[in-house]
């Protein structure tokens, strides 16, 4: 019986013809030792004029036990296959050695970050409330891992690293690309002892994960339970990066138009969901594929990250939704400031956006100073904690009414013709303190 918390992980699926048997046998021998999985990737290869050098791929493995890690690594070598035979640099953080801070260093600048392992999504069967500090995050080393592969997590050798610390510690590249591999949660659906989820069930859990990733500055998010699905996407993405996201997920073979069912972020605007539907695991039929993002956008060119849309721009920074109001953050007692949920990038050293702009009755460009529950994940959710002052800045309703709408661009910009500005030189002041991006 898995423990509260404690996710399976999915089983690998492999295909059983003589080449591919032959390559898993190759790369298995690769990975008796992780010295000798680290010396044979490095094999020569000759980049592809298309690709950009400066690409950088950041791969995680989680512990998934001593049985199963090894064929996640397996998966794993084979996006990094893809990705350096493009060009790319890739920077490997496999079990045993997946410990936060070597997780961290490999994700930093990174354009594409690919993650195996344990899936933790919301809803699930262990907690009526997200919890963002253990969900829509990674399965990595605990406090107390033993060099093993082992993932028991009431003994610390595995922990879940939720949404709230990848916002806060994780730094990839902007616009970088993320790609969840045979975790569960991460493509819709859920666990595979627990009964299949609904399309609504589906698409929260989507929803939330994506969520936690956009929150990191993704510009896109796949998450896929395919056999080789990950290293296929790293191959559509480098290979032809003329290919907009919508491109790049259609062109797994296992794609299939009817099973395709798209839908709006419940959560982030100017942002769609498509979830995939089909037969699987021996013919299971699941939710085992996944897009978040805008589907017209492209990956962004060498070094940039940027994702490019020539119709819609930059997506995912606008917001629509209610604000509530704190009294004060220590230092800030009397400023015009917000603190944000951590779902969509606050900190408590400050937000990666540094400031945001907020209209209600009037706009202002306020600073993000704090971090805040604001219900997130919930029917009552927040979008934006407002300072007394910055309600009062932005709103002619009183404080006793609790919560107001707003629109929040996470840009820090104030769109034209979006209302009239509030005292802008007030909050453009940099407060006390206070060090922003």
């Amino acid at each position: 019986m898995a423990l509260p918390g404690m996710i399976r992980p999915r089983h690998v699926v492999r295909p059983v013809d003589a080449t591919v048997h032959r390559r898993r046998v190759q790369r298995l021998a690769r990975l008796a030792v992780l010295a000798a999985v680290l010396a044979a990737a490095a094999v020569p290869f000759v980049p592809s004029p298309a690709a950009a050098a400066s690409i950088r791929v950041a791969i995680i493995v989680g512990p998934v036990g001593e049985e199963l890690t090894p064929q996640y690594i397996e998966l794993a070598e084979m996006a990094a296959d893809e990705a350096e035979r493009s060009g790319a640099t890739v920077v490997r953080a496999y079990s045993p050695n997946a410990t936060p801070r070597r997780v961290l260093r490999a994700v930093d600048g990174a354009n594409i970050v690919i993650y195996f392992g344990h899936g933790t999504g919301f809803p699930n069967p262990y907690s009526e409330i997200l919890k963002p500090e253990v969900v829509d995050g990674w399965g990595l080393q605990g406090p107390h891992a033993r060099g093993t592969h082992e993932d028991n997590l009431a003994k610390g050798r595995l922990a879940y690293y939720g949404e709230a610390w990848l916002a806060a510690n994780a730094h990839p590249a902007p616009g970088f690309v993320m790609i969840y591999s045979n975790a569960c949660y991460a493509p819709g659906a859920s666990e595979g002892r627990l009964p299949k989820p609904d399309e609504p069930e589906a698409l929260a859990h989507v929803a939330n994960y994506s969520r936690a990733a956009f929150a990191m500055g993704a510009s896109a998010y796949y998450a896929t339970d395919f056999y080789g699905g990950a290293a296929r996407l790293v191959g559509a993405l480098l290979d032809q990066s003329g290919r907009t996201f919508a491109d790049v997920f259609r062109s797994e073979p296992q794609f299939r138009p009817a099973a395709l069912s798209r839908h709006r972020h419940p959560q982030l605007a100017g942002t769609q969901i498509w979830l995939h539907r089909s037969a699987y695991f021996d013919g299971k039929v699941d939710y085992w594929y996944a897009f978040a993002g805008s589907p017209r956008a492209r990956m962004g060119g060498a070094g940039a990250g940027h994702a490019a849309d020539p119709q819609h721009g930059p997506t995912s920074m606008t917001l629509t939704g209610m604000a509530s109001s704190y009294r004060f953050t220590h230092g800030f007692e009397t400023t015009p400031t917000v603190a944000l949920p951590v779902g969509i990038g606050g900190a408590s050293a400050g937000s990666k956006y540094g400031w945001v702009a907020v209209c209600a009755d009037r706009c202002a460009r306020l600073p993000v100073v704090d971090i805040c529950d604001c219900y997130y994940g919930t029917d009552d959710q927040r979008i934006v904690n407002l300072s007394q002052a910055a309600w009062q800045l932005i709103s002619d309703a009183p404080l006793a009414e609790g919560v107001i709408p707003v629109h929040l661009y996470l840009d820090g910009e104030i769109p034209a013709g979006a209302g009239p500005t509030a005292l802008a030189f007030a909050v453009d002041l940099k407060p006390p303190g206070m060090k922003l991006e």
